[in-house]
């Protein structure tokens, strides 16, 4: 069995690692009519019926999905497999990101906001909005740096985290570097988020 993704069908996206040897060529083995590259899990080949061992390990493994997305190759070495299947978890949060609590609240809160606003309480209050939006883009900034705290505990890179905000590895490293590396249900986590919310809410006045 490939790598699955709780709560998404396997026969949509199963995840796996393709050896790659040193010349660039991929081992493939037929069966039933059809070509199928051979995998490469917890340090062996895994061939199909009737197929060889290459006898040599791979040079690279290469993550895949069975949707038919690839990643970069990785080169090989006994982290090899957990680093392949870091790029397949981030392949599976590209398509899994709006299941998420968080993507639903925050269209839910975009849907509050254009409502607001079509209801006249942008123009009304413009003051008033945009001390409470204020307060909203604090909430989410802290629990931005919530979200990159956890996944430096994960010893995520930065190049990933730069890419999850849509910035450069160099920017985001900047811009988070104090954040420290702890899983976000940490209590010390809990606390600082309040902390930032309540200063938020000290300076509105």
């Amino acid at each position: 069995m490939g790598w699955l993704y709780e709560g998404v069908p396997d026969e949509e996206h199963e995840g796996h690692a393709v050896g790659v040897l040193g010349n660039g060529v991929i081992p493939a083995y037929g069966s039933g009519g059809q070509w199928s590259e051979m995998e490469f899990r917890d340090g062996w080949w895994s061939p199909g019926s009737g197929a060889e061992d290459p006898g040599v390990e791979p040079a690279w493994l290469l993550p895949a999905c069975v949707c038919g997305w690839r990643g970069e190759r990785v080169g090989y070495d006994p982290q090899a497999e957990d680093a392949a299947r870091a790029l397949w978890d981030v392949h599976m949060d590209d398509v899994t990101v709006y299941f998420l609590t968080v993507a639903k609240a925050a269209e839910g809160l975009a849907d509050a906001l254009e409502t607001a606003r079509k209801e006249g309480e942008y123009d009304a209050r413009p003051l008033a909005v945009v001390k409470a939006l204020r307060v909203t883009q604090a909430r989410i900034g802290s629990e931005i740096a919530v979200a990159v705290g956890a996944a430096r505990a994960r010893e995520l890179s930065w190049e990933l985290i730069g890419d999850a905000l849509g910035v450069t590895r160099q920017t985001a490293h900047e811009r988070y570097r104090e954040v420290a590396a702890v899983p976000a249900r940490d209590d010390v986590v809990v606390s600082a988020v309040d902390r930032a919310v309540d200063s938020a809410v000290d300076a509105l006045g």
